[in-house]
């Protein structure tokens, strides 16, 4: 992978500002990549960080049409329901299968491949036109996606790794111009950048390992990567964190007992946005630290920008529209159905906290600009 022309884009946009990205976005449709998607320059200080964080990289849905096949069966494994993460993407597609009239179900996966495996089957034996997972990487789940395709069920990737043998009937690209690792380590890079910029290019990160899916090490490789770039930076320790330790109820000690530890940290990045629900922003204020803390997530939900407004235990995410993902998944199966190629579903990442981005209280991520992926989508597809 060769990350230069992506690193030429960042230190154009950095000087550029916000105002002239925003006059860009405005005269572009909706349909329109606000930003190519190739790695960007590391910021040359933290003020111009923190730019790049908020402006991050933004796409739009396809404008290409897709009939939709009628009167079908959806079913939609979760990878957990306990977590806002997996939660919101499932309701997405949930909402996406009902406006074409399909008749969709949720099954809660419970965070564990075990789980994944048995919403498939139990979809197998439904017998489910289309199976949508979220969150969920091939490697997981072979045997029953095997099954699938015997059963001549249409299986969509979201959020996920195929397996170097594709056993899905489609995986969501998930922008255009990036890889799957390319889009997750630039989860990490933006991470890094905002910490930089509220360190003033001296953070002192505790960083959290997530090896649990094939993209927790690639946002640890995109933020040690960017952070390796900044002269005062440092990694001062880390902790390995598990959707086994949330489903024990762990994670809340494992992470205090980590920050404990660390008495330096003034940084920490965390992968998924729904730890902070399960105890992790309760650990942070519990610590007493929380003002001398820089804390940014991933993904974002409702719940977490009220936490993030409130000083609550997170100061920021690295957001994308969590719905949006499901109705790009109801998109690549209507064009699996139809036998067309899919289309880079167009899901961007911007940082979001409390001062840049946030949404109005109560209301999902959309973008700065908004983006209003339902209707393009709605737009495209041909009853």
């Amino acid at each position: 992978m060769n990350p230069h022309p992506r690193k030429t884009q960042r230190a154009v946009l950095a000087a550029a500002g916000a105002a002239a990205l925003a006059l860009f976005l405005s005269a572009c449709s909706s349909a329109t990549v606000a930003s190519e998607s190739d790695p960007t320059e590391p910021a040359a200080d933290a003020t111009s960080s923190l730019q790049v964080a908020y402006d991050g990289v933004v796409g739009a849905p396809a404008t290409d049409t897709v009939p939709v096949t009628p009167d079908l069966t959806a079913w939609i494994v979760s990878c957990g329901e306990f977590s806002t993460t997996c939660a919101a993407p499932s309701a997405g597609a949930l909402e996406a299968a009902g406006s074409i009239g399909w008749d969709a179900s949720v099954c809660d996966g419970e965070l564990n491949p075990d789980g994944w495996g048995n919403c498939i089957r139990q979809g197998i034996a439904a017998a489910a036109d289309v199976i949508i997972t979220i969150g969920q990487d091939c490697g997981a789940v072979s045997g029953a996606l095997q099954e699938a395709a015997t059963a001549g069920i249409t299986t969509i990737n979201v959020g996920g790794l195929d397996c170097e043998e594709p056993l899905y009937s489609g995986t969501i690209q998930m922008l255009d111009g990036y890889s799957y690792d390319e889009y997750w380590e630039e989860v990490g890079t933006l991470q890094a950048e905002w910490l930089i910029g509220k360190t003033d290019g001296a953070a002192k990160l505790l960083a959290i390992e997530f090896n649990d899916t094939q993209w927790g090490p690639l946002i640890a490789k995109g933020l040690t990567d960017r952070l390796a770039d900044c002269e005062g930076c440092e990694i001062v320790g880390s902790v390995q964190l598990s959707n086994s330790d949330l489903a024990t109820g762990a994670l809340p000690q494992k992470f205090s007992t980590a920050l404990l530890q660390h008495a330096d940290a003034n940084a920490v990045a965390v992968p998924i946005d729904g730890w902070f629900l399960a105890g992790l922003a309760q650990a942070i204020n519990a610590s007493g630290r929380s003002d001398e803390l820089n804390v940014i997530g991933n993904f974002g939900s409702i719940p977490n920008w009220e936490v993030i407004r409130s000083n609550g235990g997170q100061d920021a995410t690295v957001a994308s529209a969590a719905e949006w993902n499901g109705w790009a998944g109801v998109d690549a199966a209507l064009r699996v159905l139809a036998g067309q190629d899919l289309v880079p579903a167009g899901i961007g990442l911007q940082v979001v906290d409390a001062d840049t981005n946030l949404p109005a209280a109560g209301q999902p991520f959309v973008y700065t600009p908004a983006i209003d992926f339902k209707a393009d989508y709605q737009a495209i597809w041909e009853n």
